[in-house]
């Protein structure tokens, strides 16, 4: 079993009930090969996704009190999507903690869709355990310190709309995206999606929405322009 002692310096946080960090690193993959647990990180999951979402909001709300609805939905975007998630679980090594079928193990280490899952399962795992003020105090450190940064760049444009506007600009046509792969039970779906130009793939993304996996996507599309 995985040393929780290790992870929690990582975090900097320890758990009282342990089990509850044990639990927001099941994979559902990892159901088939130990009999003796009965339920992944799907439904902490789900319980991070709302405070993540709930507590990012207030802080952008109270902190920026001079930016409309749009500029704070925009910067929200920004530290909230898949890959800002999954950065902030590779700083505390998640991907050597998540317990995962054994074929996937190296896939985990790599995957921002489930690294990005992790985050959030372990978001929710912390409110059960320790309730909300901690998780407040929790992602101040671990992630709302991006927010600084992506104001003072001024580039308060969601991924998405940002690759459309490039585009248009240096191609004359509108990026298309699709659907690639979707995966998994309807309460809990990954989505791949690719984004085309000219009907040629730019990247991919994924995503727990197909809007997530778009604008991963258009993400990954922004890097490739960067890199050239």
């Amino acid at each position: 079993m995985i040393n929780l002692e290790n992870l929690e310096k990582n975090l900097g946080i320890e758990f009282k009930d342990k089990n509850l960090l044990t639990k927001a690193l099941i994979h559902r993959s990892y159901l088939n090969e130990a009999s003796d647990i009965e339920e992944s990180n799907e439904r902490l999951e789900f319980l991070g996704d709302a405070i993540l979402q709930f507590l990012s909001s207030e802080f952008l709300y109270q902190s920026y009190k001079d930016l409309g609805e749009g500029d704070l939905t925009n910067i929200r975007s920004k530290i909230v999507n898949t890959i800002s998630l999954a950065e902030e679980s590779a700083r505390f090594d998640a991907g050597n903690y998540i317990l995962i079928s054994r074929g996937e193990k190296e896939t985990a280490r790599e995957s921002s869709s489930i690294l990005a899952n992790v985050f959030e399962a372990i978001l929710g795992a912390l409110y059960l355990d320790q309730g909300i003020d901690v998780c407040r105090e929790y992602l101040h450190k671990r992630l709302f310190y991006k927010v600084e940064e992506v104001v003072k760049s001024g580039s308060l444009k969601d991924p998405k709309s940002l690759y459309q506007e490039i585009a248009q600009e240096k191609y004359f046509v509108t990026p298309q995206y699709k659907i690639i792969t979707e995966e998994g039970p309807d309460h809990n779906k990954t989505f791949v999606s690719a984004v085309f130009i000219n009907e040629k793939e730019i990247a991919r993304g994924e995503g727990s929405s197909k809007r997530k996996a778009e604008q991963e996507a258009a993400q990954n599309a922004l890097k490739t322009l960067n890199s050239k």
